[in-house]
């Protein structure tokens, strides 16, 4: 993940994301390699940017580059219907309201994420002081984007995952390896919240923790998942 800094106190690169329970993962199965999550802080390209935080200081810059945006693509489009619609999106934004927090349709979605409105982007305001837990902040930028973590957890490696919210297990397996989804059988889910409760996987499973689900289960935040498969 891409995320873009707008005017915050927060040097460029890439930073490991360590929630609750990565830790407790690694301590219990001493894996012989780890993969936390990992996202990247970038202060230029905002276009490519999958997410930005910014200073609230800086909201009314971020919002300028979209009525910018908004206006040039007024005097260049020859649809009618479009230009009702840029005209909407000229309102929303003069009222200093960003576009990710802004219900529209499915066809108006498509319509923005071509126009590359950059505030359509997930946006997360900060103060200044509010940054140096960049843990914290992180997870926030996660939770405003619509992604959940989950893991697989084993001796050869603990590895974080993100899917969006609502995802299966199918598209969560597909994450991990394309040969996971196209070979999919079943899937083995316990949730981190019962950590505490057993040793290994093994354990979990004679204590009733683990769970035998399709490809239709809806994942949840923090799964732990093993999946059964045959190509």
């Amino acid at each position: 993940m891409k995320i873009f800094n707008f005017g915050l106190d927060i040097s460029p690169g890439k930073y490991k994301y360590n929630g609750e329970y990565f830790d407790k993962l690694v301590e219990k199965f001493s894996p012989a390699k780890e993969f936390a999550y990992t996202v990247e802080f970038i202060d230029e390209q905002i276009e490519k940017a999958d997410a930005i935080v910014f200073d609230l200081a800086k909201k009314l810059d971020l919002i300028l580059i979209d009525l910018e945006k908004q206006e040039k693509r007024s005097s260049n489009t020859e649809s009618e219907a479009e230009r009702t619609f840029l005209s909407r999106i000229q309102k929303i934004l003069e009222e200093e309201k960003l576009l990710c927090d802004v219900e529209f349709s499915e066809e108006e979605k498509n319509i923005l994420k071509t126009l590359q409105f950059v505030t359509y982007k997930p946006c997360l305001g900060k103060e200044p002081r509010d940054t140096e837990n960049i843990n914290e902040l992180i997870k926030e930028v996660v939770d405003k984007s619509g992604i959940l973590l989950f893991f697989t957890a084993a001796k050869k490696e603990v590895h974080t995952w993100s899917v969006r919210k609502g995802d299966n297990v199918l598209e969560a397996a597909g994450k991990i390896h394309s040969d996971l989804k196209r070979g999919f059988i079943k899937a083995e889910v316990v949730n981190c919240r019962d950590l505490d409760n057993f040793f290994n996987w093994a354990e979990a499973k004679s204590k009733g923790f683990v769970k035998i689900v399709g490809k239709d289960y809806i994942m949840q935040e923090n799964d732990i998942i093993e999946i059964r498969f045959n190509v």
